[in-house]
């Protein structure tokens, strides 16, 4: 993970700052010696005028020189910060490559001792090879540890060069401040006070009316999928009573035992705390099973089916949610942001019980039907950006297949807290959302496929068909695993391969915009990775 920051650039910027803060401190003792060795009255304006501007420029020498030597002391350490991170990287590269080797003996000497236990071989033999084992076993664990320990010195290198940015703002804050007592500076700071409030107040009633048309969407939104469920379940109900041997009544008893299944998953879903979010360390197994960073906007859906793969215990369960958050910084220090959502891990939490995922059946059925009510999926997701450093005005881009679609469109069309500046899904139902037309949508359907379809139910045909838009792309095909049937049609991989082969029908201009949040991009300078977990609680 390289660090952000350019030292040789830095390092040059803060020598011309140097260069010129010596020619101002040369102007302005050039300026006084003209104010002490005139002494012709007629002379007197420009000598007062001389010192005037030489009391000026030294005013400006000290803010120059004291930048200069905070951003010199900077670059220094910036330079320090990146050869350390360089040395840990390597260091990690190294101890992870050979503690794959280790595992593989641990494995192979494992099946050994086994092997010579059941074919009744001497005691001496077992001995020397259990011997072997745990000598296999102990180097893996050196080198696990030494994996460990350089990534702790990378961070190290990361919170050196941070406190190192904190002390040179300080520096030039201090520089500053020192200096700014002209009287241009003090009329100028109280305009810029007038400017601030008068900015701080437009911000607020623009972030008002943008909450409350945000709650409006929200409120909407969920009238109508309400009412279409209504209309679902009079329709079941009207269905059933038809058939002689079921009767109104036992018609009303099922249409009442779906709707209190659908309340019921809803509340436990959206009346829970917002749960703990922390970062995630990802297991052996899942670090070998990442196929690496998605290069391009073709390749972007491959982080939508690893993060499914991630936080579980077993191969059955769901224990955590995990979402991979990218940070791509380029070449002008530009920083994007871009997210990865898992799909619905969890299906019968209503009937065995919550496994620790949330994003199961109940939080799919709360951002389908009630999106004004934040469902636990949602208010982590929040929570885990605000933990990475997301500003509010960094351009994002939400990644998801099936249920991480639906969270990635539910965001853009309902949430205002972050610059949401591209939707990625696969297999999703967002049709029907009302996302900005600010917001670049790339969407993916398999003929077939029906989860897509989902929301031209639920929106009683107010929407639900594929969008084609300038800001939005829907790209409607056969699965390439189509003759698996419905698996193999609402199928991750499948999507996966669906956009690299069909990525010509996304717009070359929204391609090379959206081509800057992955790494294979031009003009990527830098990018860092970091898994966020959580669980329902």
């Amino acid at each position: 993970m390289t660090l952000p920051g350019n030292p040789d650039a830095l390092a040059e910027r803060a020598a011309t700052y140097v260069s010129s803060a010596s020619r101002i401190e040369r102007a302005a003792d050039d300026l006084r010696a003209l104010a002490y060795a005139s002494t012709a009255r007629s002379l007197d304006a420009i000598r007062e005028r001389s010192g005037q501007v030489a009391g000026d420029l030294s005013a400006a020498h000290g803010r120059y020189a004291g930048t200069a030597h905070a951003l010199v002391e900077y670059a220094a350490a910036l330079r320090d910060a990146h050869r350390k991170a360089d040395e840990a990287d390597a260091s990690e590269a190294y101890a992870e490559r050979h503690a794959g080797s280790a595992g593989t003996q641990v494995s192979a000497l494992d099946r050994h001792v086994r092997s010579l236990e059941q074919s009744a071989a001497p005691a001496a033999n077992i001995e020397t090879a259990e011997r072997q084992l745990a000598d296999a076993r102990a180097a893996a664990r050196r080198y696990d540890d030494a994996a460990s320990a350089a990534r702790e010195a990378h961070e190290q290198a990361r919170r050196d060069m941070e406190q190192a940015a904190q002390r040179a703002m300080a520096l030039i804050d201090s520089a500053i401040d020192a200096t700014n007592e002209g009287w241009l500076d003090r009329v100028g700071n109280f305009f810029e006070g007038l400017g601030s409030f008068f900015a701080d107040l437009a911000k607020w009633v623009g972030d008002f009316l943008q909450d409350l048309w945000d709650e409006l969407q929200r409120l909407v939104s969920t009238v109508l999928a309400l009412v279409g469920t209504v209309l679902i379940l009079a329709l079941v109900y009207a269905l059933l009573s038809l058939i002689p041997v079921i009767g109104p009544l036992i018609a009303a008893l099922v249409v009442g035992l779906l709707a209190g299944f659908l309340l019921s998953s809803i509340l436990s879903d959206v009346l829970k705390p917002t749960p703990q979010v922390s970062e995630y360390d990802r297991t052996r197994r899942e670090k070998r099973d990442s196929q690496g960073e998605p290069t391009d906007l073709a390749h972007a859906i491959k982080d939508a089916g690893y993060v499914d793969s991630l936080g579980h215990y077993t191969a059955d369960s769901a224990d955590e949610t995990v979402i991979k958050v990218t940070k791509v910084v380029d070449a002008d220090g530009v920083v994007r942001w871009r997210v990865a959502l898992p799909s619905t891990q969890e299906w019968l939490s209503r009937f065995n019980g919550d496994q620790g995922a949330v994003n199961d059946l109940d939080s799919n059925l709360a951002l389908m039907l009630t999106p004004s009510l934040r469902s636990q999926y949602e208010r982590a997701v929040l929570q885990a950006m605000q933990q990475a450093g997301v500003g509010p005005d960094d351009p994002v881009m939400l990644v998801g297949f099936s249920q991480g679609g639906i969270m990635a469109g539910h965001l853009a069309a309902y949430n205002s807290d972050y610059n949401w500046d591209a939707v990625v899904v696969a297999g999703a139902p967002i049709d029907s959302m009302p996302i900005p037309s600010s917001t670049t949508v790339v969407s993916v359907q398999h003929d077939g496929d029906p989860v897509p379809r989902l929301d031209s139910v639920i929106s009683l045909g107010t929407g639900g068909y594929a969008q084609q838009r300038p800001n939005w792309t829907t790209i409607n095909t056969p699965s390439p695993l189509a003759a698996q049937g419905v698996g193999g049609i609402h199928n991750a991989s499948a999507y996966n391969s669906t956009l690299q082969s069909q990525i010509d029908r996304v717009p070359p201009a929204t391609q090379d915009d959206l081509n800057a949040y992955f790494i294979g991009d031009g003009s990527t300078y830098g990018y860092d990775t970091t898994y966020y977990s959580w669980q329902e609680k």
